[in-house]
């Protein structure tokens, strides 16, 4: 080892929390890992400090084990609330990649980090993100934020993290996740006037759980929830953009949208084209090409895509669209067309295409494919999101009344009628 990668000769616990505060400030988070050779075997309370710095650095570096056990040893010494949120964040972070991007979300959910050549996504201090186990560190993350939340209940940025991981990483546990995010939202609302000036770092967890609580109340169907949470985030991110306002419009137009009111759904989308933000805007013209089809107006529905996204930038949504417009339009072999394009580029919703193309297939009287695409639909639906999909059984239904085959149709109508109410936009086609 070069005498420049050696770790910093330190005696005291002091002097190593200075070093490692010096090295915080120029983002110099491998000196500070190399620091964790001066931590003695058996930590005592003058090197808790120290403890969690080095922790700090581990985490910015992804090693991610490394630092939850020298936090672990700290916490075992003083079991703190800061300390296990610390915990937490670790895993919360390791489990951000694995977020599922639900079908019906449109819009990208926020700013996306830098990322390698090879398409992997790295850390902060450019290191690329291991492979994990994705059920130990939800298991953890579960853990240390019941730990944070037990010791600190009015935590805003656990909370925060609580609602995040049941709607994104749990894969909609949309109802747990806004309980956190409305908690996170009455806690800070009930701060003093002085309270918040003291503590600014709060009011960007608050304005996300304002998104986030919209997006989640959204998908449950509770659009008045929905609509009040998203508006209050328009009017009270208007200066501070910790949401970015081509986001914050588009959900105002699908939650516009939601409520049948299609002239405000559509004002909000043409706000969000022009708002600042990332510049990729397919996602709202595919939005404004969904008004328009809705509206039956099929040349401006097919306009919208065609004259504003390449072929080599559409999403599956935009292809199913684009293949819905055509279906419209009875040109059922270009609509079968556009939706295998959807499935080339689709991983969360290809149970909403097949659906169709198993809806095409049935209309033109073929019916061995029709139930082929139907049941995938429903194995897709049930391996993705261990549910049933309503859509790909009212399908094989169909087909099994067509050729008359009564047991399939008793079976099938047995497992319709023990399925839950359709709600929301889990079930959007």
């Amino acid at each position: 080892m070069s005498a420049s990668a050696e770790a910093p000769q330190v005696s005291r616990p002091g002097d190593l929390v200075a070093t490692a505060s010096d090295n915080r400030r120029r983002c110099r988070w491998e000196e500070t890992a190399r620091l964790a050779t001066a931590l003695p075997v058996e930590l005592t309370r003058e090197w808790l400090a120290p403890a969690d710095e080095i922790a700090f650095s581990l985490g910015r570096l992804r090693r991610t084990d490394d630092a939850a056990r020298l936090l672990e040893r700290a916490f075992a010494l003083e079991p703190t609330a800061r300390r296990a949120s610390a915990l937490a964040y670790l895993y919360y972070e390791a489990l951000m990649p694995t977020r599922v991007r639900q079908p019906e979300a449109g819009a990208p959910e926020g700013r996306r980090g830098p990322r390698r050549r090879d398409g992997h996504a790295r850390g902060h201090a450019g290191a690329p993100r291991p492979a994990r186990d994705r059920e130990a560190d939800r298991a953890a993350f579960t853990r240390w934020i019941t730990e944070a939340l037990r010791l600190q209940p009015e935590s805003i940025k656990d909370l925060y993290r609580l609602g995040v991981f049941e709607a994104q990483i749990m894969t909609q546990h949309d109802v747990a996740a806004l309980r956190a995010f409305n908690r996170a939202i009455d806690v800070y609302r009930a701060l003093p006037a002085a309270a918040r000036a003291a503590r600014p770092d709060l009011h960007k967890p608050y304005i996300k759980c304002l998104y986030a609580g919209a997006r989640s109340a959204l998908r449950l169907g509770r659009v008045l929830d929905a609509r009040r949470l998203c508006f209050a985030c328009i009017r009270e991110d208007s200066d501070s953009n910790h949401i970015e306002p081509v986001f914050r419009y588009f959900l105002a137009g699908r939650i516009c949208a939601a409520q049948g009111q299609a002239d405000h759904a559509e004002r909000a989308f043409r706000l969000a084209l022009d708002a600042a933000g990332p510049p990729e805007r397919a996602y709202v013209h595919t939005a404004l090409a969904g008004l328009a089809l809705g509206a039956g107006r099929l040349d401006d529905a097919a306009a919208w895509i065609e004259r504003h996204v390449q072929p080599h930038r559409r999403s599956a949504a935009a292809w199913r669209l684009l293949g819905d417009v055509r279906r419209a339009r009875a040109q059922h072999q270009e609509a079968l067309v556009a939706y295998e394009n959807a499935l080339r580029h689709d991983r969360a919703g290809r149970h909403l295409t097949l659906v169709r193309v198993g809806d095409v297939h049935r209309a033109a009287g073929r019916m061995d494919q029709a139930e082929r695409a139907y049941e995938q639909a429903a194995t897709f639906r049930r391996l993705t999101y261990l549910s049933e999909d309503a859509a790909a059984l009212d399908g094989l239904l169909a087909v099994a009344t067509a050729r008359g085959d009564t047991a399939r149709i008793e079976t099938l109508r047995g497992l319709l009628a023990s399925l839950p109410p359709r709600r929301g936009e889990g079930r959007t086609r």
